[in-house]
């Protein structure tokens, strides 16, 4: 699977990002839309936060704003408001709408089910866990080091990081 986002525009960034140049680096992908309420209230805000608590270190925050309902009013205008209100500071990629479907090109090409989801990419630019709705920060926090030391996360701790979350989503009919 190819795993580089399809962007038709990126905020935050001077320049379009490409998960193939972050390799060595562990990568966090946010998919969500701006009217998703378990986005806005719950995985929007974590990636923030571990965009500021990891700055400086081996991990990248990227958001994914993905669009596969109300496309009339979730433009990338109204997503520029909505970074500058709720003071997003890590860079995000629009994904590309496409005229054949409903489904963004990246969320189509990875397969998400909705928003929020997240995937998580080990130093080695491999998909190392993706997850559908908001995964909690004792969960997140403990695939996470397992990434950052080096390692792919064991399969225990993926299982346990597996469960649904009861915070809102936003799925694809």
């Amino acid at each position: 699977m190819q795993h580089d986002m399809d962007a038709s525009e990126w905020l935050n960034t001077p320049e379009p990002l490409r998960l193939s140049a972050l390799r060595g680096r562990v990568v966090v992908v946010s998919a969500f839309q701006m009217l998703c309420r378990g986005c806005a209230e719950h995985s929007l805000p974590q990636a923030a936060k571990l965009h500021q608590a990891f700055a400086r270190e081996d991990l990248v925050v990227i958001g994914l704003h993905s669009v596969f309902e109300h496309h009339a009013v979730m433009t990338p205008d109204a997503l520029r408001a909505f970074v500058h209100e709720y003071r997003l500071g890590f860079p995000i990629a629009i994904d590309r709408p496409q005229s054949h479907s409903a489904l963004p090109a990246t969320m189509q090409a990875w397969g998400l089910r909705g928003t929020p989801s997240l995937m998580l990419f080990g130093r080695d630019g491999v998909l190392a866990y993706e997850h559908f709705g908001h995964l909690d920060d004792l969960r997140l926090g403990m695939v996470l080091g397992e990434l950052l030391a080096h390692s792919a996360p064991k399969a225990t701790a993926v299982a346990a990081a597996a469960a649904d979350s009861p915070a809102p989503v936003c799925r694809i009919n």
